[in-house]
């Protein structure tokens, strides 16, 4: 977008919500709304970025230690990249992030609104996220922030085992990982409610609901 365009939508946006639309072949339509300045990223019936979501992960951050700042982090569904300044700023995580996105156009639009693009200590790939993770190394990152969403629908590949053994494999023993899901959604790998698989598998499990339909669980890899 010419950087004239830009600074025209900003300015006006002090005066009325400006919207750009971007077709999405897997969200529908992808909307980046500024309005006094801020930009949010939304698709028709979620936040994608920068706003209600930025706040649900920022709360479930606080329940995360940071105990090796320089260490490596995994970002699963990386949206107009909103938890980055949280890892980033808020917590001063200095180590490499690697960012998992399916959406090309999600990418795009990162890029251009939002200045997410990859560099020293940001690695970006377009990915899908259950046939990537098989491939991460073992034992390797300390954090993973695990937001899945397809609109307001979680992929199904989330309600089985395989999923959840692979985050276990790459996490560091000790390792934490943060995941966005739905209160609607009953996931049951295994034909187990969740938290109890996630706990015979070799996690330390806190389940809590935020906003009403988002749940979080915290997750730790026992060592």
């Amino acid at each position: 977008m010419p950087n004239w365009l830009t600074t025209a939508r900003h300015l006006l946006s002090y005066l009325t919500p400006m919207t750009r639309r971007v077709p999405s072949a897997h969200s529908g339509w992808l909307e980046v709304t500024t309005w006094r300045g801020y930009k949010v990223l939304n698709t028709a019936q979620a936040n994608y970025s920068y706003g209600s979501l930025q706040q649900v992960l920022r709360y479930g951050l606080r329940f995360v230690p940071v105990t090796d700042a320089a260490a490596p982090v995994l970002v699963l569904g990386l949206g107009g990249g909103s938890v980055l300044p949280l890892l980033r700023r808020e917590q001063g995580r200095t180590g490499p992030i690697t960012a998992i996105e399916l959406d090309p156009a999600v990418l795009r639009v990162a890029a251009e609104e939002f200045g997410v693009r990859p560099g020293p200590g940001l690695n970006l790939e377009c990915a899908d996220a259950f046939a990537w993770l098989p491939t991460a190394p073992a034992s390797h990152f300390e954090l993973a922030v695990v937001d899945l969403f397809l609109d307001l629908t979680l992929p199904a590949e989330l309600g089985g085992a395989a999923f959840w053994r692979q985050l276990h494999r790459v996490l560091r023993p000790g390792g934490w990982a943060l995941c966005n899901l739905l209160t609607t959604a009953a996931l049951e790998p295994d034909g187990q409610p969740l938290p109890g698989f996630l706990e015979a598998l070799g996690f330390a499990v806190k389940d809590m609901e935020v906003e009403q339909l988002n749940r979080l669980l915290i997750l730790q890899r026992r060592p």
